[in-house]
């Protein structure tokens, strides 16, 4: 871990790291510590406890997803490149940040389990991002900003989540690169008509209409 780091970006680093690694039930504070190299006292007085760690880290890393992918956002874009454009943005911060594609790996599979919220988050920040964009020349359609949102997840998420079935057969990964092999390429390439199914659309509101508000969670660290 890089010793340029504030002790406070130190804890969080290790914090990622180990929630990813080990899961966040499994990632006792003894061990963020002893991975940060401070002590324990400093884990409780910036942070406070456990959760709030996990807090911090999930505000982090999606203002760095956003933060990186807003730039490249046209506000004037139709809502399907609006969409593109997001996607590739969020996939060039994590194809160079190994931990954080592991930590929301591992979030995919907290989130089956009903555990953590980063998930939640992304897809409500995602949506916000594009209502922005698509109010600019039209009002925004719920159902198609919901269709949208669906469909960064999935292409974001979905080699995340693949990435070591990826690794292990060259042919997919062959595959995919011919194809595209971003985010950004793959929304091109599919009609609106055809992803996400509408059981995945109809299940969004439970997480990006529940009332949260990402920009609340954009931990400044």
């Amino acid at each position: 871990m890089s010793c340029d780091l504030t002790g406070k970006a130190r804890i969080r680093q290790a914090a990622l790291q180990l929630f990813a690694s080990k899961g966040y039930a499994q990632a006792s504070l003894r061990r963020i510590a002893q991975r940060a190299g401070v002590s324990l006292a400093l884990i409780g007085h910036h942070f406070g406890s456990k959760v709030l760690l996990r807090e911090a880290v999930d505000g982090w890393l999606l203002r760095t997803l956003t933060e990186a992918a807003v730039p490249g956002l046209d506000p004037r874009a139709p809502l399907s490149e609006a969409a593109m454009q997001l996607a590739s943005g969020y996939e060039a911060v994590l194809a160079v940040e190994p931990d954080s594609r592991a930590y929301l790996r591992r979030a995919v599979l907290d989130d089956a389990r009903g555990e953590g919220q980063v998930i939640a988050l992304f897809l409500a920040q995602t949506q916000q991002l594009l209502r922005g964009a698509d109010s600019v020349s039209r009002p925004a359609d719920p159902q198609e900003l919901r269709r949208w949102t669906a469909r960064v997840f999935v292409h974001v998420f979905g080699p995340l989540v693949l990435e070591s079935a990826l690794q292990r057969n060259e042919a997919l990964v062959a595959e995919w690169e011919t194809t595209g092999g971003t985010a950004g390429e793959a929304l091109r390439s599919q009609g609106v008509a055809s992803w996400p199914p509408p059981t995945l659309v109809h299940r969004l509101p439970r997480y990006i209409d529940a009332g949260v508000s990402p920009s609340s969670r954009l931990v400044a660290l």
